[in-house]
């Protein structure tokens, strides 16, 4: 017989919007929630295990749309030197650290293989729920071949043309890859030395890009596009392309063009901001200067597009040796948006980007099992994520109970 784990005097805040809950109670029963009502309800509650949660928050477990778990160090070509079993140990340090920060579910925006999901689904390591891009599709400069971005094989797919586009689609797939990654536009910390493109230098056509569509949705799949200038956004937009990533210059005409096209919004605003504090120090002069080009612009998209009624997602981007601080993202996007919008772009926006609505996101009966406890309540503070290896003091995925400082 499973036993049933009893959340008691929570202040739950369930994913959906609306307020939250004082003194709720929250039942899970093996992997699922069983049911969630307040104390003050005449329903019995069942026996089981008790967890008293007065004084505590309870919420959805959150979901990172866009982050790079398998870029262990700043620069690729330094990832990419590590030696094979070195990396992997790595990688499993980090995705150990992104569940105990309170990230149940991870968008892998490219560099992990599906071995990592193997290990984690087997439980041979802690680590969150992942959806793999696996690789990115791009177009190098000068023809020559994309550099690795590890020591497992894994280098982004060079395609010119939709014929090639539709092929490399096809092999990330059927590398494990749940979405597709492509590069749309040029990029500040380029993933390969032959990549001198800069933002605003847009990639691919849009029959390349439609390619890319038709070939994932073929497979049941979709399209996350890295894409910062209006022009690279448009052209995904018209190739159908589900989530924009960064976006920082974003204009409204193009925000408008997004909302009545129902794509999702990823905004990544975390990394920016760590690394205009850090760049000096860690970065090459071009980088710097690609860097100012966007840096400070990602607020003005996030305004444009929040004003449009664009779907707003959440994703830190976090690279290199600075995983600890990914929960910053929710603070920074509360600059422009309230505390409990914020959540939810982690949370149940993230979760219908996603596909899982129907699973994850929000804390219902019936949805799997992932949820979070705070020693305080965020909507007074949301830098509270900021310090989430120590302010989130309860994890449980699918129902387990992963991490657990009460």
């Amino acid at each position: 017989m499973v036993e049933k784990i009893i959340f008691k005097h929570a202040h739950l805040i369930d994913g959906r919007g609306g307020d939250p809950i004082p003194n709720a109670t929250l039942v899970v029963s093996g992997s699922k929630i069983e049911t969630v009502f307040p104390e003050e309800t005449e329903r019995s509650v069942p026996r089981g295990k008790v967890i008293d949660l007065k004084g505590k928050t309870l919420m959805p477990g959150l979901i990172d749309a866009h982050v790079h778990p398998g870029n262990v160090m700043y620069h690729l070509h330094q990832t990419a030197a590590l030696p094979p079993a070195v990396y992997v140990h790595r990688v499993t340090k980090t995705l150990e650290m992104d569940l105990n920060l309170g990230f149940t579910t991870l968008r892998d925006a490219a560099g992990l293989d599906q071995g990592f999901r193997v290990a984690i689904d087997e439980g041979l390591i802690r680590g969150p729920r992942l959806f793999l891009s696996v690789t990115p599709l791009t177009q190098a400069d000068n023809g020559k071949e994309p550099s690795p971005r590890n020591s497992l094989g894994i280098r982004p797919e060079n395609c010119h043309g939709p014929d090639e586009v539709r092929r490399a689609v096809r092999r990330t797939l059927d590398r494990g890859a749940d979405q597709i990654k492509i590069f749309a536009d040029g990029e500040v910390v380029s993933q390969s030395e032959t990549d001198k493109g800069k933002p605003g230098e847009p990639r691919f056509t849009i029959e390349e890009l439609h390619a890319a569509v038709e070939a994932a949705e073929a497979e049941g799949s979709y399209v996350m596009a890295h894409a910062y200038s209006p022009k690279a956004i448009q052209n995904c937009l018209e190739a159908g392309v589900r989530s924009i990533e960064h976006g920082n210059l974003l204009d409204e005409e193009t925000a408008e063009i997004m909302s009545e096209k129902g794509a999702f919004f990823v905004p990544t605003l975390t990394i920016y901001d760590l690394m205009i504090q850090e760049g000096a120090e860690v970065l090459d002069p071009y980088t710097i200067e690609k860097l100012e080009l966007v840096g400070q612009k990602g607020i003005t998209a996030l305004e444009l597009a929040y004003r449009a009624g664009v779907k707003i997602g959440s994703g830190s981007d976090i690279i290199g040796p600075l995983q600890h601080l990914k929960g910053k993202e929710l603070a920074i996007k509360g600059e422009v948006i309230s505390p409990m919008e914020a959540i939810i772009s982690a949370t149940r926006t993230n979760a219908e980007l996603l596909g899982i609505e129907d699973q994850l996101g929000t804390l219902e009966a019936g949805k799997i099992a992932d949820l979070i406890v705070l020693d305080q309540n965020p909507l007074n503070d949301l830098t509270i994520f900021e310090d989430g290896l120590e302010r989130v003091v309860l994890v449980m995925k699918e129902g387990r109970i992963m991490k657990n400082g009460i």
